[in-house]
């Protein structure tokens, strides 16, 4: 590669990066965001691959080609030529992007299946797609016409919506939405004056640049003449269709959302809403290109279903043959973490994960001995004077911990069946930050009204806040109320709960030593904090993950034991009390100090990297309640030891 190549290359990295900073930091309502984000019916990042990240159906691109023997039919392929498309690596507009370099023979066409990914419905719906685009189309394209995006069944003029650049010089681009064609009647000529276009003439995009592109509708197979659809670029309304009566009259199992039709450059951030977008969603998609990062479909769980302890207390009481498999060496990588995790659980006889009865998922956690606490050279060691001398601790026993932290949908049916009160409701609300991170007791705030200085609704995935060591102690006892005596609900001891975090490591954080910038793995404050709060005082990290609060459960990647958002999102009780920490061997840790306040870990939504470390420690009293504050269950089992 000459110098001049390279050169180039950097200073469009560096361009990209500076656009991005002012870009990112975008000042629009939590709530809008939100909304945004739950409308998605089908996400594609193109970050890691050319499988979608969120979808309501089917998330892999299969291929059409014309049929080779029959003439108006077609010949289906699953997957994609890796020739012509393929992921480029952090060059799209957000992380990766699709890359398409050359046309498909027999005017071939890939396609993600609509069935489950768009909103349709036969008596009438609404919905959108935005994309971004990198391309020339007066110089890259290679064909006459060129659709970025097709949804239909039958064809772009037989019920299709689409964004196409068609066969002008200089190109344009439109927007088409035109309807079904009855049975032995002809499409509308797209020739025609009335034709349903919204057109954008001589489209000055080029190679190197990136288009925002959404395209919305609404009242689709109403049945009435009062359809719309909107073309926006770059985040203005171009043009839109009014009082139309369009009905696609699809049949879902035989409709495609095709993309990059004869399209040549590069893709990225495609998205299809449930819903029609305003101009102002339109616009805050455009301003904030990573608005639907970290957007997942959850993975199938290989969880059994364990529906009470009693369940799990006859799988303990099958008896086990020979000595248990002996713990790694501390410290040990993710690797020797999962084999050990999977070979103690088949000693055991018991699944690696489980599911109770209310849909929580837990994973086993095998027994061994570490350094808990860190370091006194660690970065950030003790740096609230809460001890953190580093020192042996064995564990004898085995306990499963639940993946994630108790949500407000699971903490929600403890007080729908038993009428229970949290310690918040009683005392006329807990602590709360405002806008310039005060730290106070605040009226009213509640595990239902968290009191966020920004508009901000807790849905039932996201984790529980503003509840007590009582209170979490009481969703444990409403838990143990099926009953067994070697199989119990509680919190982890703070001894459980470190070593559950670091899963092998040694290291300042699970996943290594260097703060994680990439918004991936940990909830901390950050730029997304800062856009909500420009005077928030505290440090924030430069990345924005697009949670300035709490983020749904599982948002962020697990560690080697499966466990996600030990460190970040919200800080967590355990079970025993807080103190100073021993020098000598300890086994089976309880309770340090029995007049301190209960331990706190892992940090949350609104802390620095020094304060969501594996060791970092905090403690609050057993009523005490705050809005960065949550707690995680465990099912301790009680082995009799030979």
């Amino acid at each position: 590669m000459s110098q001049m190549k390279r050169n180039w290359r950097w200073m469009f990295a560096i361009a990209t990066v500076l656009w991005s900073s002012a870009v990112f930091a975008d000042p629009a309502p939590m709530s809008v965001r939100k909304s945004l984000r739950d409308a998605v019916s089908f996400y594609a990042s193109f970050d890691e691959s050319l499988r979608g990240d969120f979808g309501r159906g089917e998330m892999s691109l299969s291929t059409r080609f014309d049929s080779g023997t029959e003439k108006g039919a077609f010949d289906f392929e699953p997957g994609f030529d890796p020739r012509l498309f393929r992921i480029a690596k952090l060059r799209g507009v957000h992380g990766g992007a699709l890359e398409v370099t050359g046309v498909l023979p027999r005017r071939g066409r890939v396609f993600f299946p609509a069935k489950g990914n768009i909103a349709y419905r036969a008596d009438g719906w609404g919905g959108a797609v935005s994309f971004w685009l990198n391309t020339d189309p007066n110089t890259s394209l290679q064909t006459p016409f060129c659709d970025p995006v097709q949804i239909t069944e039958k064809g772009a003029g037989n019920g299709g919506v689409w964004c196409d650049f068609p066969d002008v010089k200089p190109r344009d681009m439109r927007l088409g939405a035109f309807p079904a064609v009855a049975s032995g009647g002809k499409p509308i000529p797209e020739t025609a004056p009335d034709a349903p276009l919204v057109r954008m003439v001589n489209v000055a995009f080029h190679v190197g640049e990136w288009h925002h592109v959404v395209l919305s509708w609404t009242n689709f197979d109403s049945g009435k003449p009062d359809a719309t659809a909107v073309l926006y670029v770059d985040g203005k309304r171009i043009g839109d269709l009014r009082d139309r009566d369009i009905a696609m009259r699809w049949n879902l199992d035989k409709t495609g959302i095709y993309i990059a039709l004869s399209y040549i450059g590069l893709m990225d951030e495609f998205a299809v809403f449930q819903r029609a977008l305003t101009d102002e969603e339109a616009a805050l998609l455009h301003r904030t290109p990573d608005l639907l990062a970290g957007l997942k479909t959850p993975a199938k769980s290989d969880a059994v279903a364990v529906t009470e302890p009693t369940e799990l207390e006859k799988l303990l009481a099958r008896g086990r043959n020979g000595a248990p498999p002996s713990p790694p060496a501390f410290p040990f990588v993710a690797a020797a973490a999962k084999k050990y995790q999977q070979d103690y659980a088949t000693w055991l006889g018991v699944p690696t994960s489980i599911r109770n009865h209310i849909g929580q998922e837990f994973v086993l956690v095998p027994p061994g001995q570490y350094l808990m606490g860190s370091p006194a050279d660690e970065p950030g060691h003790a740096a609230s004077a809460y001890d953190e001398t580093q020192h042996p601790v064995r564990l004898t026993q085995p306990f499963y911990l639940a993946r994630h932290e108790t949500t407000v949908g699971q903490f929600r049916a403890l007080v729908e069946r038993t009428q229970y009160v949290t310690d918040g409701e009683r005392n006329d609300g807990g602590h709360a930050h405002d806008e310039l991170a005060v730290w106070q007791h605040r009226p009213g705030t509640t595990w239902r009204r968290p009191g966020y200085a920004a508009p901000l609704t807790l849905s039932d995935n996201h984790p529980v806040v503003h509840v007590s060591h009582t209170d979490a102690l009481a969703y444990c006892r409403w838990l143990n109320d099926h009953g067994a005596e070697s199989v119990q609900y509680d919190l982890p001891t703070e001894a459980q709960w470190e070593w559950s975090c670091r899963a092998g490591a040694a290291t300042r954080f699970w996943w290594g030593g260097e703060v994680d910038d990439s918004g991936k793995v940990a909830n901390v404050g950050d730029a997304q904090l800062r856009a909500v709060h420009p005077k928030w005082p505290r440090e924030v990290m430069p990345m924005n993950d697009g949670h300035a609060f709490p983020a749904p459960v599982g948002t962020y990647g697990a560690n080697a034991f499966g466990l996600h958002d030990m460190l970040g999102n919200v800080w967590e009780f355990c079970s025993t009390r807080f103190g100073k920490s021993p020098m000598e061997l300890t086994t089976n840790p309880g309770d340090l100090s029995p007049d301190r306040g209960f331990a706190v870990r892992g940090g949350g939504w609104s802390n620095t990297p020094h304060d969501a470390r594996c060791a970092t420690r905090n403690a609050d009293p057993p009523h005490f309640c705050h809005s960065n504050l949550g707690f995680r269950v465990a099912i301790k089992l009680e082995l009799a030891q030979k």
